[in-house]
């Protein structure tokens, strides 16, 4: 079985995330992160949507006048993401998260997200995709740091509702730094807007 027949399998088994003109106004962002550099700018901006009961991962670029160059948004399952991370704070990521050449992950300790949408009449897949960062000579990467990318790519809508990606057709992707450290900021507050969800609408589970 190639490659893109093992992604294709892997995301028959996953619904269709929601249109622009489905959802619903979000939260107030739960986590955003500003960098800054030499040559640019950009952000990463999490917000909970919790009508859908997953995550809003938000990643751009802004120019050195702070004006927004392109932005890339893809939706995570909620307890699937909140799970990734408290994997990588309590030091399981390695054994729960193993290399998997079946869903895209080269490194342990990697997340990869599939959904996808149609958008302006077109089938676009989005993609959210953490792994080790890589070191400026391409051959080595760091542990302590996570790079974080969100892709939409034109894509290909099967019967059963999943969006096949073509990779070679990429319609936006950005990318950003995030450290181990962060990583567990993030997770403390992913759980506590968890619970706090939970706590006050005792029938989350059927969403």
């Amino acid at each position: 079985m190639s490659f893109d027949d093992s992604v294709e399998e892997f995301l028959n088994t996953l619904t269709e995330q929601p249109s622009q003109a489905e959802k619903k106004e979000y939260d107030s962002p739960l986590y955003k992160k500003w960098f800054r550099s030499k040559t640019q700018s950009g952000f990463l901006s999490i917000r909970p949507w919790f009508v859908g009961m997953k995550f809003n991962i938000d990643i751009g670029k802004t120019n050195l006048e702070g004006k927004l160059e392109s932005s890339t948004s893809c939706f995570v399952d909620a307890v699937d993401f909140a799970a990734y991370l408290k994997s990588i704070v309590t030091g399981n990521g390695v054994l729960n998260y193993p290399a998997n050449q079946r869903t895209g992950t080269t490194f342990p300790e990697s997340f990869v997200s599939y959904g996808g949408a149609i958008i302006n009449n077109q089938s676009v897949s989005r993609i959210l995709k953490i792994q080790y960062w890589q070191n400026a000579d391409s051959q080595t990467h760091d542990e302590t740091s996570f790079v974080w990318k969100s892709g939409h790519f034109k894509a290909r809508k099967t019967e059963s509702g999943a969006f096949i990606p073509d990779m070679k057709s990429p319609i936006s992707v950005d990318s950003i730094k995030v450290s181990r450290q962060e990583m567990v900021s993030i997770s403390y507050l992913l759980d506590l807007c968890l619970y706090s969800h939970v706590t006050n609408n005792a029938d989350w589970y059927d969403v």
